[in-house]
């Protein structure tokens, strides 16, 4: 683990070892678009999908939990963020064009998405290049663009719950429809 921004808080000796980076304290202002709001009272940057699931498989329940993007459609209060505030890097944003589809991680851009389809000759996703953000953030609000949403154009996706267990879910089973 590596812990930054001063001492330890007592939230940061309560947390499970990580390869990732934590944070205490740090400021989420600066990490949104709009530029403005108070400080995550723990930041984790996990390395990847194992680290990020090992963490959440161990963390105490009662420490609340909150994941963000990029921070395009995001304000955060003056107060900050309670708990841990995840924000996944770059393990995250790997982006794999297939058979007439794209495997891409919940950090990946949308507008990357889009243009890494468009080179490959897949088409179907060129409405990300009309949303900010990230593939994680607009699944999970069904973002949508020029008449078409996530919902429309997502197979499945591989998901960690609040125990660290991956499931693979579909849009439906998300509640989108």
């Amino acid at each position: 683990m590596t812990a930054q921004n001063g001492s330890e808080s007592d939230l940061l000796r309560r947390l499970p070892p990580v390869r990732g980076r934590l944070t205490a304290n740090a400021p989420i202002g600066p990490m949104t678009w709009f530029r403005v709001g108070g400080p995550a009272e723990a930041l984790f940057r996990p390395a990847d999908t194992e680290d990020l699931a090992a963490f959440l498989a161990a963390l105490p329940p009662d420490i609340p939990v909150t994941v963000i993007g990029v921070g395009s459609n995001l304000l955060v209060r003056d107060g900050g963020i309670p708990g841990i505030v995840i924000r996944l890097g770059r393990g995250f944003v790997d982006i794999v064009p297939g058979r007439g589809q794209v495997e891409t991680g919940a950090g990946a851009l949308d507008l990357n998405v889009a243009l890494t389809a468009a080179e490959a000759g897949i088409a179907g996703l060129e409405f990300l290049s009309g949303i900010p953000g990230t593939v994680g953030g607009g699944f999970r609000t069904n973002a949508g663009a020029y008449g078409t949403e996530f919902k429309d154009a997502l197979i499945s996706a591989d998901a960690l719950d609040r125990r660290g267990q991956l499931h693979t879910v579909t849009p439906a089973e998300m509640g989108l429809s």
